[in-house]
């Protein structure tokens, strides 16, 4: 009798049957034909193939059926709305693999809950919950179940739930390395409970909707002494007062997103003292004026790849502004010429910058994959249609604050149309997908229009 040969074998081998099934994850035809093979095939191809399904797919077999791939599932996202429906129709069944669940159940307008709990299973990793009438109830049984849970992340979870058994549950929960508590969060956000945030040695990555007091800090300064042992990334609101003393208890934190709720003293230069940093975000709660020095001191940040400064989104009336200091384009170079790595930023700070600001990034930030700045710019200046080597050649993302058009009595330039403007801004920016420009002129207006044409030619 014929022995098997090896590639039989090893096609054998569940370990290596996912390893395989794994590569056509992302051709879901070929996956589905794999599977149709035989049972082995079928109950390995299965597992990576149902591992984050969408939620129309599970509801659509038949109820008999729906058990077994419901085992399968390692992620669910619920976004809200029709989505909600889905809960009462998997309330019975065991999400036994479930490693990540993110829940948008914003309470009902006739009251009342969804039903959740099946996806509070030991396997759970990642918890995240958007709304809800949570209760004491529902975090004992989390805190119980879930002795593996690494993330969690709560946005407007209701006031059903005291301080007490909210601390209780964070404190309970010790394999908790990334804590993500967003809106409608204060009254849970205690200074006990951040007293024992900036204690836990396992934390990993903090964010918190709720502004950090420097009272509290000088507590945590006080108290503990070595606060934030591991945490990596912050995120956190912040009056200016309290960053000097911030900064200090975040030693090894490689990326800040700090929103700083007043301009009474400057902080950039504070935190260019962290050399370490690889993210950067600044947002601004009030209008804010930088100086040149102000901006200029974040060149000490060599190591960074993600910047972003400007002001708080949520607040219409702040402005990020340096025209009294005369920040200029040679100033931007300078910035940029120590900031080799960079591969996003947001300057969304208001001065007197040109087109040559592109020209710096180009030359002194090769790895640029996002770039968004609130100027109008004449990118005629740059002389594109005599360029021949690419100027951004990772780019992905451009947001500008618009596009001058050509001007009419130069004769001595040449004065693209969109269509031409747009041809060479995708030569010159090959890997370029989004382009955005906020000013709604005729000129910025149609380099959009030409520009998403050519997208959808080379689609």
């Amino acid at each position: 009798m014929a022995q098997p040969s090896c590639m039989g074998l090893a096609l054998t081998l569940p370990e290596i049957l996912v390893n395989v099934f794994e590569l056509l994850e992302s051709h879901a035809p070929s996956l589905v034909a794999a599977i149709r093979v035989n049972k082995q095939w079928f109950a390995c191809g299965t597992d990576v193939l149902w591992r984050e399904p969408p939620l129309e797919a599970l509801a659509d077999v038949k109820e008999d059926r729906r058990q077994v791939y419901a085992a399968k599932i390692r992620a669910l996202s619920f976004f809200g709305g029709d989505d909600n429906a889905y809960h009462a129709r998997f309330q019975h069944l065991q999400f036994s693999s479930l490693r990540r669940v993110s829940l948008d159940v914003y309470r009902r307008d006739e009251g009342g809950g969804y039903h959740i709990r099946q996806y509070i299973q030991p396997s759970l990793e990642e918890f995240l919950l958007y709304g809800s009438d949570l209760d004491d109830e529902l975090l004992h049984h989390v805190q119980n179940t879930c002795r593996r849970l690494q993330r969690i992340l709560m946005d407007s979870p209701g006031q059903r739930v005291t301080a007490s058994s909210f601390f209780n549950f964070i404190s309970g929960c010790n394999s908790l390395k990334h804590m993500e508590f967003e809106c409608g969060m204060d009254h849970l956000l205690t200074d006990e409970l951040l007293l024992h945030l900036a204690h836990r040695a396992s934390l990993s990555s903090l964010a918190i909707g709720k502004a950090c007091s420097k009272q509290v800090l000088e507590q945590i300064s006080t108290h503990i002494s070595e606060p934030f042992k591991e945490l990596q990334t912050l995120h956190m609101p912040v009056p200016s007062s309290a960053v000097p003393l911030l900064v200090e208890l975040v030693k090894h934190a490689t990326s800040l997103d700090l929103a700083v709720r007043d301009a009474d003293i400057p902080v950039t230069r504070i935190i260019s003292a962290k050399a370490d940093l690889h993210a950067l975000s600044l947002s601004f709660a009030v209008p804010t004026e930088l100086s040149r020095n102000d901006i200029l001191s974040l060149q000490a940040l060599s190591r960074l790849e993600r910047l972003s400064i400007g002001p708080e989104d949520m607040y219409d009336a702040a402005v990020v502004t340096a025209f009294s200091s005369g920040f200029s384009d040679s100033d931007f170079d300078e910035l940029c010429s120590k900031l080799p790595f960079l591969r996003r930023i947001e300057f969304k700070v208001q001065c007197n910058l040109s087109a040559a600001a592109l020209e710096s990034l180009s030359t002194h930030c090769p790895l640029l994959e996002e770039c968004t700045m609130p100027q109008v710019v004449d990118l005629q200046a740059l002389s594109l249609d005599a360029r021949q080597a690419v100027m951004f050649p990772h780019l992905r993302l451009l947001e500008l604050g618009g596009l001058q058009p050509p001007e009419v009595g130069d004769e001595q330039a040449p004065r693209h149309s969109p269509e031409e403007t747009a041809s060479l801004i995708k030569r010159l920016f090959p890997k370029l997908e989004e382009l955005c420009l906020i000013s709604d002129d005729e000129y910025s207006n149609g380099v959009l229009d030409a520009f998403s044409a050519l997208e959808g030619s080379s689609a």
